[in-house]
């Protein structure tokens, strides 16, 4: 406005002669306000000087202060001003900068003109109003905000119809925008979907074959592995294999295809083989050879000072000792901790999965509950997580299902991670049999691998009792049923104890009897119980002891006595058993008779040929003659095997023969059985082996 009334007062000063003419006349009417006159003037001008002209039209177009306010008006007039000024020679451009046109007004006015045609399209809010903005004001500064903000409308009506078609004329409209790549993830992902959106097979099939270069390709392969092998079966991960050889998944399901083999088979060295001879276009053939040469080796877990690695059974270093912890191996695979983190190694020592576990299980069925970031979750052998580590509480595979506790509720993943039960019960357990006992509102029943009830949830504890019997709490008294819910035996008892020689320990009233498998009573008269009875009064060898009057007897599984008058004290019945008569121990035979004299404070029925016995508080081991074949001088004396016995003397363990010969010095802290052949031996922080066959120390040589 300025600018405009400065160049009319330089008009005003030129010689009339000049600057004769409409136009003059015209700028000094607009100086004058007088738009009528200045609009009349111009649109004569039009075809002799239409740069001027023009220019002046649009101004008065643009200003608001008159009836001829149109800003559309403006617009046109100041691109054909700037348009026609380009046609003009030097003399003409000339005397328009005698009004002071020139290229740089000619821009600022457009400019002007330009910010309120974009606060228009703002205003209108659509992308036909940014769109034609665009296309008339392409050399406006305003023009990247005009498209972003278009792109902005057009971006968010493709998003609230959100098909891949909406996308996809995005795509095409605007493939410079922004967006475009937001636009491309979208419309990849909705025609994914759209594609696949009946969850079948055939439509995975088809996106992969149709759409190769989608990035959901690689999902949708997943998808078609889950569909193929949602059994878990060798022959479905075969099947996949063969129908599906450039499924990325491939080497996955070879993976798996041997986990699967394995955990069906056992981890042995027969089954890997088994497995080579079956499928021997398996991809990692070497690394499996070397597995089938490890399969049946027997490494130990050893401590030595600070850390812990593996020794053979020739006392060999097979894993250096280079971890934190370490447990043994089961399933071809030894959980291990590193840096504080626990991870899995192989028996070549290769760590299969990394360490990044805050606390992990040993695998069972291939599988291995861990913790990761303070949550429970199940990987496979692989390490992937089938099960995500979110849970509370969750367990081992068994019968190929896991428990885990969700919101206070628990329920059931198969080994595929897949929620088999949905969580509805207060508690749950292990599967036994393709059984679990579970509870609803604190009452148990029973489901199988479904979720079908077998046992209704009306029993307020149920426990597992042998076969497919189980032990029932029912109104405050135990009973037994079958895994159908018939009863087997009433709910009668006070307490139901475990089955040892076809015989279990019933209670009632405290008073105590047997009863057979079918629930048939074995004593004709009921007994007062005693002290630790449930424990004394068991069967073992076909004979439980008990308590008469204050005196013990031994009765068979039909409830007859062994001796004709009860004793003082007695053991288990064996060849000879250990008698106790006046605070002494001696021994008798089955008849009854005297056979070792009453020389003992301290006595055990006999082990074969000898048994342990001696003067409270030292132990010894005597033959049939009652001679001491290992002195009394222990404070404990236990049988490890049928021929070696583990003995504690001055505080120390140490391990003898029955000849009484010391195999394992007096200087262990514990001694722990690990099998018949080996224990495990703690000295101080060292944790090692010895060999019961070959007499000797299984440990890492110390440099």
């Amino acid at each position: 406005m300025h600018r405009i009334a400065l160049i009319l007062c330089l008009l005003a000063a030129m010689p009339a002669s000049t600057f004769a003419g409409k136009i003059k006349k015209g700028y000094q009417a607009l100086e004058m306000y007088n738009y009528f006159e200045a609009k009349r003037l111009f649109e004569k001008s039009l075809k002799k000087q239409p740069v001027p002209a023009s220019y002046g039209l649009s101004i008065i177009y643009f200003r608001t202060d008159n009836p001829f306010h149109n800003i559309d008006s403006a617009y046109n007039f100041v691109v054909k001003a700037h348009s026609a000024y380009t046609q003009l020679d030097d003399k003409q451009k000339l005397q328009c900068a005698l009004y002071g046109i020139n290229p740089s007004s000619l821009d600022y006015h457009r400019e002007l003109i330009s910010g309120q045609l974009f606060r228009r399209a703002v205003e209108t809010g659509s992308v036909a109003g940014f769109d034609a903005f665009i296309q008339k004001n392409y050399w406006s500064t305003r023009i990247d905000s005009a498209v972003f903000m278009r792109d902005s409308l057009a971006f968010d009506l493709a998003e609230k119809n959100g098909t891949s078609s909406d996308y996809a004329g995005f795509m095409e409209n605007y493939p410079t925008s922004v967006y475009a790549d937001q636009a491309r993830a979208r419309f990849d992902q909705k025609l994914y979907l759209e594609s696949t959106a009946s969850n079948t097979l055939i439509s995975y099939l088809e996106f992969v074959k149709k759409y190769p270069e989608n990035p959901y390709r690689t999902d949708a392969e997943d998808r078609i592995f889950e569909i193929y092998t949602q059994t878990g079966t060798v022959q479905s991960y075969e099947k996949f294999i063969q129908d599906s050889p450039s499924n990325h998944n491939v080497d996955i399901a070879w993976r798996k295809l041997y986990n699967a083999h394995v955990q069906s088979n056992s981890y042995s060295e027969n089954s890997l083989v088994e497995f080579t001879n079956t499928f021997p276009e398996y991809p990692f053939m070497k690394e499996l050879e070397h597995e089938m040469e490890l399969a049946n080796a027997v490494f130990y877990p050893v401590k030595a000072g600070e850390f812990w690695g593996f020794i053979d059974e020739n006392a060999n270093e097979v894993i250096p000792f280079i971890y934190e912890e370490a447990e043994a191996f089961k399933e071809g695979l030894a959980l291990v901790k590193t840096n504080g983190k626990y991870g899995y190694i192989n028996k070549a020592g290769k760590l299969l999965i990394q360490p990044i576990y805050d606390d992990a299980l040993a695998f069972n069925e291939g599988h291995a509950v861990v913790e990761y970031r303070g949550k429970l979750g199940m990987i496979n052998r692989n390490g992937e997580f089938i099960i995500s580590p979110r849970y509370e509480d969750l367990g081992n595979l068994n019968n190929g299902l896991a428990y885990f506790l969700l919101d206070s509720l628990y329920g059931y993943f198969d080994s595929k991670g897949i929620q088999r039960i949905p969580p509805k019960f207060t508690e749950a357990f292990d599967y036994m049999d393709g059984k679990a006992i579970v509870s609803q509102n604190h009452y148990y029943g029973l489901i199988d691998a479904f979720g079908t009830t077998f046992i209704p949830m009306k029993y307020e504890e149920l426990r597992k009792y042998r076969g497919d019997v189980y032990l029932a709490l029912f109104n405050g008294h135990w009973g037994l049923i079958t895994v159908k819910g018939d009863t087997l035996l009433p709910f009668a008892y006070d307490y139901i104890g475990e089955t040892t020689c076809n015989r279990a320990i019933v209670e009632k009233d405290n008073q105590f009897n047997y009863i057979t498998p079918k629930g048939a009573l074995v004593l004709t008269t009921w007994l007062p119980v005693y002290a630790e009875y449930r424990q004394l009064a068991q069967f073992k060898n076909g004979y439980a002891k008990i308590e008469f009057e204050g005196k013990y007897n031994l009765v068979d599984t039909t409830g007859k006595k062994l001796f004709a008058q009860p004793k003082e004290n007695l053991g288990d019945y064996s060849s000879l058993i250990a008698v106790s008569k006046a605070g002494k121990w001696g021994y008798l035979n089955a008849a009854g008779a005297q056979v070792i004299p009453y020389n003992f404070t301290l006595a055990n029925s006999f082990n074969g040929n000898y048994a342990i016995a001696g003067s409270d508080p030292f132990y010894g081991l005597i033959n049939k003659a009652g001679q001491y074949v290992i002195q009394p001088f222990y404070e404990e004396l236990t049988y490890l095997n049928d021929t070696l016995l583990i003995a504690k003397s001055l505080g120390n363990f140490g391990v003898l023969n029955q000849q009484g010969d010391t195999l394992l010095n007096f200087v262990y802290l514990k001694i722990e059985p690990i099998s018949d052949t080996v224990v495990k031996i703690e000295q101080g922080t060292a944790v090692f082996y010895y060999d019961l066959r070959h007499n000797k120390i299984l440990r890492k040589e110390e440099n």
